[in-house]
């Protein structure tokens, strides 16, 4: 007769295994939900680089890399002294795939990375992650760029994991 020990073995670690999975997964509540501090900047775009790889024109793969440019307050007046800089690739003539990097005057960072569009189609991308005052950070970027991509209005609703 076998021994079911080996079994149960695999079967504890398992159980084990999806237990910590569970504590490595994000809870999909959305950052609203869980209490979220929300800010809005605007970044002036001063410092903005385009590379046209292939075709001429709006093609996938071009890029686009920016900063450091300024962010301000939301009412678009007061120099808030953090910066934004980042690259996005062209997935098609109207979404890029982005990475964006927020630094602020006491050297915490922000990192963001998703699909954005341009001129009026506002896109949500996520919050990956933060140091300093954001370390733990999760959440989520509501972008909005002016019709001649000058200002982009970034709304920011922040979730920051108490255990970090």
């Amino acid at each position: 007769m076998r021994s079911l020990a080996p079994l149960a073995a695999v079967v504890l670690a398992a159980a084990v295994g999806v237990g910590a999975l569970r504590g490595l997964v994000q809870d999909s509540t959305p950052a609203a939900d869980r209490g979220a501090t929300t800010m809005t900047l605007v970044e002036r775009a001063l410092n903005v680089t385009q590379v046209d790889t292939g075709e001429p024109g709006p093609t996938p793969g071009d890029l686009t890399v920016w900063g450091p440019d300024p962010l301000y307050d939301a009412a678009n007046e007061v120099d808030t002294g953090a910066v934004t800089q980042g690259s996005c690739q062209a997935l098609n003539a109207d979404e890029n795939h982005c990475f964006e990097t927020i630094v602020f005057p006491d050297g915490s960072t922000l990192a963001i990375q998703g699909v954005q569009r341009g001129a009026g189609m506002p896109a949500t991308t996520t919050i990956v992650g933060g140091s300093g005052r954001y370390l733990g950070a999760t959440g989520t970027l509501l972008v909005e760029a002016s019709d001649d991509l000058s200002l982009w209005t970034k709304t920011f609703a922040i979730t920051l994991d108490e255990t970090v």
